[in-house]
């Protein structure tokens, strides 16, 4: 069966949550380290994170039927479930919509840099700064984590599987920057700056982007060191 180059996929990232607030607060303040009560997949989001949510849904409920997602696929991570949560809530009042979680829409493990800010990288971590510096940020990988390569490699296994299951659902991924900024690198039309940066904010929370299925995924060039 040949895929309708119609077909949209939705992706946005979950709303604010307490990790946004707290290293947004940590790095206005020059501290090494972001202070969280819990580890990253349990953060949870903010009243405002909730109200997002809630928004993105009422807009969803205003497409017309024949465009709004009929599938949504969402994080393990929690932001990413209650964001999903409060666009059901929302957009579906009144009729069942396919729900689903896949890990590869997780975030990027940062495993030795978790919890660090910049400036706790820098001091903490300057050997590995330095390393990134040199193999550029695409391709760098943090001891027990994920380079953004890696990222990209994993939201193109899960772009093509929808692709070959082509069963015409059109699907809103509930996600992270990362895997938004992915997206864009696989399936935009301009993927030069999608991964170039990594502040909190480049993709804002709640904003609903489009991509088409159609669209070739662009292939990675592996990393020279």
């Amino acid at each position: 069966m040949q895929l309708d180059p119609s077909l949209p996929l939705f992706a946005c990232r979950h709303g604010e949550s307490i990790g946004n607030t707290a290293r947004a607060a940590a790095e206005a303040r020059g501290l090494l380290e972001v202070d969280t009560p819990v580890r990253d997949a349990a953060l949870r989001l903010t009243d405002l994170g909730h109200r997002q949510a809630a928004a993105l849904g009422r807009r969803i409920a205003a497409m017309p039927a024949d465009e709004r997602p009929t599938r949504i696929v969402a994080s393990p991570h929690r932001r990413a479930l209650e964001t999903a949560e409060g666009i059901i809530r929302e957009g579906y009042p009144r009729e069942r919509v396919a729900f689903g979680v896949d890990k590869r829409l997780e975030p990027k493990a940062f495993g030795a840099l978790e919890r660090l800010t910049r400036r706790g990288v820098a001091v903490r971590m300057p050997h590995l700064a330095m390393l990134r510096e040199r193999v550029g940020r695409f391709h760098f990988c943090p001891p027990g984590g994920e380079s953004r390569c890696d990222v990209v490699l994993r939201v193109r296994d899960f772009v093509d599987e929808l692709r070959a299951r082509n069963d015409g659902h059109r699907v809103l991924l509930v996600t992270h920057q990362i895997v938004v900024n992915a997206l864009a690198y696989l399936l935009g039309d301009d993927p030069d700056d999608a991964l170039a940066t990594d502040a909190d904010g480049d993709v804002p929370n709640a904003q609903l982007y489009t991509f088409s299925l159609a669209q070739r995924s662009r292939g990675v060039e592996p990393a020279v060191v």
